[in-house]
């Protein structure tokens, strides 16, 4: 089986296992929708004429990011309520938020670029997605959230909060990349995405930093380069990358 999709040189590998391995130097080879190799060295092996190459030479690969409480907009008429969900989603998506967890049925989706689940049960887990809410005591686990549909709330990104949670109140980089990523995949039953690990799905942003800290530490200037759902890059899209 060859590679349908490979991303080389790669400075950081975040794959967010259980052991939260950073893999140096690495690559990911993809055949179709599911991950089938990650390594360091050779990649050669995987290669055939027709597998999309991406170079990542100084830049790091993270699992794309999990919004566990999407809200939506269930206090207007319903054909408004599509098109305002629509427009949410789609600045979370620019946000390399690529699955989301919703409170409404009807938002409920899967497409090539973001999936949508519809979960009636609550995280048991404390969900961080207001900065005035942020308190002295930060949890020892938590989830994150942009917080999009909480009254007075109209935040499309998670970078604001993972902001001030490294910068002011000093949380490590791999909580926070944590709780967007394998935490939420694991309080709600999505065995097949948070992390990357061999036959998960290949759903990948390439960050312009070489390390998680430099992203979260930094707020107002877009540092995703590269974004894979499905094992397929929709953005940017091929012909202009």
């Amino acid at each position: 089986m060859k590679a349908t999709l490979l991303i080389k040189n790669i400075e950081n590998l975040y794959t967010c296992d259980k052991n939260f391995t950073i893999l140096n130097h690495a690559f990911i080879a993809c055949h179709h929708d599911k991950i089938i190799e990650i390594n360091t060295g050779s990649y050669k092996e995987w290669l055939d004429p027709a597998t999309r190459v991406i170079d990542a030479q100084g830049e790091c690969v993270v699992p794309s990011f999990i919004d566990c409480q999407f809200k939506s907009f269930t206090h207007v008429r319903l054909g408004d309520q599509l098109r305002q969900d629509i427009n949410a989603l789609y600045a979370m998506r620019q946000n390399g938020i690529l699955t989301l967890i919703c409170d409404n049925p009807n938002t409920q989706r899967m497409k090539l670029d973001q999936d949508v689940f519809y979960k009636k049960n609550q995280s048991e887990l404390p969900v961080l997605n207001r900065l005035s809410e942020l308190k002295n005591e930060i949890p020892e686990t938590f989830l994150m959230s942009c917080g999009f549909g909480l009254p007075n709330s109209y935040v499309y990104s998670m970078a604001p909060i993972s902001y001030v949670l490294f910068q002011t109140h000093r949380v490590c980089s791999r909580k926070l990349l944590e709780s967007m990523t394998s935490l939420p995949a694991k309080e709600f039953g999505l065995s097949d995405r948070g992390s990357i690990e061999i036959g998960k799905t290949a759903d990948l942003l390439v960050l312009q930093v070489t390390t998680i800290e430099h992203y979260f530490q930094t707020l107002g200037r877009p540092l995703i380069h590269r974004m894979i759902k499905n094992g397929i890059q929709f953005y940017p899209e091929w012909m202009v990358c």
